[in-house]
């Protein structure tokens, strides 16, 4: 057996309770209940934090959180000097494949490190509402994947991992599922990610594969499900999020149809497997974890290990305790400002603190949390700041996007998240209402109740901004961004969000101020050096934006949205080759990027090719709705090929996606005359088009139209004092301009 393959299926957010092979009723979990069945099954094993990045860092090197420095999702990156099981099984001529559904597990955050092949290509813009598809994907998606790779490797020996989302909030389970499942849409999840798990074992039978394969299945954490006050995961660590499925199918008979009630840890499954593929370890110091073969194997029915689970949201997002604890055997005990010890054989949903009948164990175990908090403090970096394109994608899977001040200390005395758990959950059904676009009012009065008790939260204005915007109250959502920035100056998504509106206002030099703070703040941040391009290119400064893209894609060479504005940068330099070269790779690497179709429309404009230039504004405005600039675009083609229903409905459409806009009223305005109707509403048009920008290149053909809808109604005098007016204005601009 020294050929043996490894193939690790990882299931996000996943009870083991509520799994058919650990007792749950009505099993609709087939696949898995039958693989733990053949093989070994851990009753009880503990994940060391109830967040995937760091758990599923520590599944890959065997060590806790506070050794490989991975402590929560975002502002975290898993050390190149860490060594993972893919880079030990790499350099052993394994083919490594990895296949992620969710943005948290993206290669920018260090987990893809030994996969030669790694499946995650999470790409979008940042704003208020993230595409689903650019922060997460279906089980269907990541299997399909997986299974063309599975075929592709053919003979060579492989290490293959899969990673399933789906039983993360919201549960939306697809059809069959979500009929079937309607009470208990988190079930319909787990039965939807089992049927995509038989593909791939059906696969490996088909191919006789499994018969020289081992096949892992580990949950990262759990979900609390509304146990402790908690609805989803992140802030508490009772067994509901820590205690993960585990069960291990392997071609040896000594660990056939076992079931093992020895407390373990997910640090031992690196280990594990090591073991069963027959490698030394040659383990580092800082691998934690040990091998089970004797567990699974019978050799032996205890071994005695300790789990420690951390979460430290609760203090690096809100300034609340961090929680830490400790399960030896039957007892587990919490250390938070209020302690708690719990033992799981009689109370295994946690209900009876015994804390103040069993002092004397509270403190043995008290004193092991110490020394590992002690050693938790001293080696562990302080989260950095990640760019606010990740921030966004983060906050739209649920969680807070911004880390409170530094200056608070991990010793200092702080709130205990029990007192806090009520508040967590109103500011998360605060973010569910603002994805509901019919609740985003609903949203605003969540929020202010949160920062009427807590105006410190610093996300909660943010997300209170991004509300405001959403109904069109601008005024309110700048000042909302303000007070996020007020609490953290160097707050990059605030500053994204801000610049973005400021955008949207016509506040362009505004929004160059904010992505220039944003750029000092992270000098790392491409994003901020992109996005200044944008501006620099719409306002002609080309050198300039080459300048800024240039510096963008120095620390991104991979950055879509950078390419692709550069694309549009060479188009604008007239090499239309160049520009459709850049654009087309920018797609390549993200199909469903912003501006992309956009650009390839000037770039058939400039070929003359009218009929490629509407298919690839229509592609855009399909993509993003609201592209104002691609409805107004598209409007002035239609214009040419003399499709008047067209061009006015467009025009009509980019005023709507942005009211602001006063370009589109000017033109809509000339459209209606021109129609020969309506020519109240092309006066008034033309009127609300200069009231917007008085100044625009576009603002004398206000006062163009007003001066004809005048004259058709003999009004002479007015006419020719609008004439009078927009020539003066052509004038003025055309001295500017020279």
């Amino acid at each position: 057996m020294s050929e043996l393959n490894l193939l690790v299926i990882t299931l996000d957010t996943t009870r083991a309770d509520r799994l058919g092979a650990y007792g749950w009723p009505d099993s609709a979990t087939p696949v898995l209940d039958r693989l733990a069945h053949e093989g070994t099954i851990f009753e009880h094993a503990v994940a060391p934090a109830p967040l995937t990045l760091p758990a599923h860092s520590s599944l890959f090197t065997g060590a806790y959180p506070f050794t490989h420095g991975v402590r929560d999702n975002g502002g975290f990156y898993l050390d190149e000097r860490a060594v993972t099981l893919a880079e030990r099984l790499r350099d052993l001529h394994f083919a490594t494949g990895g296949f992620v559904a969710s943005y948290v597990l993206d290669r920018r955050w260090g987990i893809a490190q030994g996969f030669d092949t790694y499946f995650d290509n999470f790409d979008g813009p940042a704003k208020a509402s993230i595409p689903k598809a650019s922060i997460k994907r279906p089980g269907n998606e990541v299997a399909d994947r997986a299974l063309e790779w599975l075929k592709a490797v053919g003979a060579n020996r492989f290490f293959g991992w899969v990673h399933f989302y789906d039983p993360h909030v919201p549960y939306e389970p697809p059809e069959p599922y979500r009929s079937q499942f309607a009470e208990q849409p988190y079930q319909g999840e787990l039965a939807f990610v089992d049927s995509q798990i038989g593909r791939i074992l059906r696969l490996l039978e088909e191919r006789n594969l499994l018969r020289k394969t081992i096949v892992v299945v580990i949950g990262d954490h759990g979900e609390s499900l509304g146990e402790h006050g908690e609805n989803t995961h992140g802030f508490f660590i009772y067994d509901s999020v820590v205690r993960v499925p585990f069960m291990i199918l392997a071609p040896f008979d000594s660990v056939r149809a076992r079931r093992v009630t020895d407390s373990v840890r997910s640090i031992d499954m690196m280990p594990t497997v090591l073991d069963m593929l027959g490698i030394r370890m040659g383990a580092p110091e800082e691998v934690e974890g040990r091998s089970l073969v004797p567990l699974m194997t019978g050799a032996a029915r205890e071994m005695g290990l300790t789990a420690y689970s951390e979460a430290v949201y609760p203090r690096y997002h809100y300034g609340w305790s961090e929680l830490r604890a400790i399960t030896a055997g039957r007892f587990k005990y919490i250390d938070a400002p209020r302690p708690e010890l719990y033992d799981l054989e009689h109370d295994p949903g946690e209900a009876h603190n015994l804390y103040d009948s069993r002092r004397s164990l509270a403190g043995r175990l008290a004193e092991e949390v110490r020394g590992l908090r002690k050693r938790s403090n001293t080696s562990t970096k302080a989260p950095v700041d990640v760019d606010p394109e990740a921030r966004a994608r983060l906050a739209a899977l649920g969680y807070i996007g911004t880390f409170v001040p530094a200056s608070v200390g991990l010793d200092a005395p702080l709130p205990d998240p029990k007192d806090k758990v009520g508040l967590f959950n109103l500011l998360i059904t605060a973010r569910e209402q603002l994805e509901d676009a019919g609740s985003s009012y609903q949203a605003i009065d969540s929020l202010r109740e949160v920062v009427a008790k807590d105006a410190n939260i610093v996300d909660a204005w943010l997300l209170m901004g991004n509300a405001f915007e959403r109904r069109r109250i601008y005024p309110a959502a700048l000042d909302s961004y303000k007070r996020a920035l007020a609490l953290n100056p160097n707050y990059d998504l605030a500053l994204t969000y801000l610049a973005t509106l400021y955008r949207t206002l016509g506040r362009d030099a505004d929004a160059l101020v904010a992505y220039q703070h944003l750029a000092e703040v992270d000098p790392k941040n491409a994003l901020a050096h992109q996005r200044r391009a944008e501006i620099l290119l719409e306002h002609g400064e080309l050198l300039t934006a080459e300048r800024e893209l240039d510096a963008a894609l120095a620390l991104e060479p991979a950055m879509a949205a950078a390419r692709n504005t550069l694309g549009a940068l060479r188009l604008r330099q007239g090499d239309i080759d160049a520009g459709e070269r850049e654009i087309h790779a920018a797609l390549r690497q993200a199909p469903d990027l912003h501006l992309a179709h956009f650009n390839l429309a000037i770039a058939a404009e400039q070929r003359g090719d009218v009929s490629t230039a509407i298919a690839e504004y229509q592609k855009e405005i399909a993509l993003e709705p609201s592209s104002y600039m691609a409805q107004f675009n598209v409007g002035k083609l239609y214009e040419r090929i003399g499709d008047r229903a067209s061009q006015i409905k467009s025009y009509k459409d980019a005023i709507a996606s942005n009211p602001r806009f006063a370009a589109g009223y000017l033109f809509l305005a000339k459209a209606y005359f021109d129609a020969g109707q309506q020519l109240d509403d092309a006066a008034r048009l033309a009127q609300r088009g200069i009231e917007l920008a008085p100044r625009d290149e576009w603002a004398p053909l206000g006062h163009f139209v007003l001066s004809d809808v005048y004259a058709r109604e003999g009004r002479t005098a007015e006419a020719e004092r609008e004439v009078a007016a927009g020539r003066l204005l052509e004038s003025r601009l055309k001295h500017q301009r020279d």
